[in-house]
């Protein structure tokens, strides 16, 4: 019983740990700028698919994309943690914002980076 208990809180503590997204203090704006409306879907699947290919390999992570009142939203999270690394707000004016968790510290979140920076490049508004 006593064994069930530690494992518990182990868990319990580990789920705590994990940042989310309404934590604003544990996240920092990496890069922003704006897309033409016409192009959001094309940058959300930019992303997508960078965010796919930025790990692969033994490492275990996941990229979730999710729709948000005022747009989208593409994270990527580790697979076996569930920690969240990288969010990019996709909102549906044009106005792309990507935020690094500061639990990301240890872990190589150059290739999200490297995504959404190409992908402002191919689709940024014209001005």
């Amino acid at each position: 019983m006593r064994n069930l208990l530690t494992i518990s809180l182990s868990l319990m503590l580990v789920a705590c740990a994990a940042p989310n997204r309404t934590d604003t203090d544990e996240f920092f704006v990496v890069a922003s700028g704006s897309v033409n409306v016409d192009k959001v879907p094309y940058f959300l699947d930019c992303l997508t698919d960078g965010f796919n290919k930025s790990h692969w390999g033994l490492t275990n992570f996941e990229v979730r994309q999710s729709t948000r009142a005022s747009g989208y939203r593409v994270e990527t999270y580790t697979g076996t943690l569930n920690y969240l690394l990288v969010s990019a707000d996709v909102f549906s004016d044009g106005k792309v914002v990507l935020h690094e968790s500061n639990s990301a510290a240890l872990i190589n979140t150059n290739g999200e980076k490297e995504t959404f920076k190409n992908c402002l490049v191919q689709l940024a508004e014209s001005v």
